[in-house]
């Protein structure tokens, strides 16, 4: 029988390995990055298309949803056991956290933008503002995989991981 892995595709990660759902996030963000690099390119040679509008779609549900959840959940589940144990990490953890407020912040100059493009109330976007937030975000994402996750995955237990990835599985579930 014919298993996915025989596809060399992997299941998802999952919220029981909370370190590896955060790498995925990380992809992801480096996926809708990229999209944002093309879209000046793509809008000088194109216009405004509908397949340029499905993709700016997927762009701001990704980073008005997923990203704030992905910064809360290394704010509000990683950020306070690390202090906690690690005290000596409270101004690098000080500094990511400054960094989601700066990258939201820039998110919200993009995200106005975006929004009038598949409106179609605007034809160009502002590919300075556009490489500030996608280098900033991809610096930060790598930060986080080299320096964060790693102190993580030595310094937590896995019951605590694992009461994290509840959490933060949670933190995702529409309000009944």
């Amino acid at each position: 029988m014919l298993r996915l892995d025989d596809l060399g595709q992997t299941a998802a990660p999952s919220f029981d390995a909370p370190l590896e759902m955060l790498v995925a996030c990380h992809d992801k963000v480096r996926h809708f990055c990229s999209l944002l690099d093309k879209l000046p390119g793509y809008l000088a040679e194109h216009g405004v298309t509908p397949a340029l509008q499905g993709s700016v779609d997927g762009i701001l549900r990704y980073f008005d949803v997923a990203g704030p959840a992905h910064h809360a959940d290394e704010e509000e589940e990683l950020f306070p056991l690390l202090r906690q144990r690690l005290p000596d990490t409270d101004t690098p953890l000080s500094r990511l956290a400054a960094d989601h407020v700066l990258l939201g912040q820039r998110w919200q100059v993009l995200r106005r933008q975006l929004v009038a493009l598949q409106g179609g109330t605007a034809e160009r976007v502002d590919a300075e503002a556009i490489h500030a937030f996608t280098a900033h975000y991809r610096m930060h994402a790598q930060l986080e995989e080299d320096w964060l996750f790693p102190l993580v995955a030595a310094n937590l237990s896995d019951e605590e991981l694992h009461r994290a990835g509840q959490h933060m599985a949670a933190r995702r579930q529409s309000p009944a």
